[in-house]
């Protein structure tokens, strides 16, 4: 039946006949085809600000002071059990370690002069502390270097100092 009907619609038509353009396909319209995409996009970019990061967030290490401080109770802690050396290395350690994170100055790797030198040069410590450093570390060279001998009360007032450096840093 269908054949019949395709051959009278080609046996109406003659050979050179044109067929006549078909009316337009109705779509959607393209404005709409952009909406949809804007919206795509402002979806992806809040997706990207608002999911959870895969980095891991850094807590912020901890303060010199606190440093300081426990290091200086380890040592006040070890009192007894070190000598006058090892305890005068350790303290003056520490307190270099500190002025050298709280400061900024290069205290570990400089001899006591140059150390002292510097120190004097900036406007960071007064003349109280600048004072106190220098007593501080010509004792803890003495101990070191010259192989004086402190006792008790020496060891005592140097662990004192240190402290109180610490302490009174701004």
């Amino acid at each position: 039946m269908i054949w019949l009907f395709i051959l009278a619609q080609a046996a109406s038509k003659g050979p050179n006949e044109i067929e006549d353009i078909r009316p337009p396909v109705t779509g959607p319209p393209s404005a709409m085809i952009v909406v949809v995409l804007a919206v795509l996009l402002l979806l992806t970019i809040a997706a990207y600000y608002l999911w959870p990061s895969s980095k891991k967030m850094l807590a912020p290490g901890p303060m010199p002071k606190d440093v300081a401080r426990d290091r200086l109770k380890l040592i006040r802690d070890r009192m007894q059990f070190l000598n006058e050396y090892q305890f005068s290395v350790e303290l003056s350690d520490v307190l270099r370690g500190f002025i050298e994170q709280h400061f900024g100055i290069k205290a570990i790797r400089q001899t006591t002069d140059e150390f002292l030198n510097q120190i004097s040069e900036g406007g960071r410590f007064d003349e109280g502390q600048r004072e106190r450093l220098l007593r501080f570390l010509e004792t803890c060279d003495k101990i070191k270097f010259a192989r004086s001998s402190a006792d008790a009360e020496e060891c005592k007032r140097l662990y004192d100092h240190a402290v109180g450096f610490v302490e009174e840093a701004k």
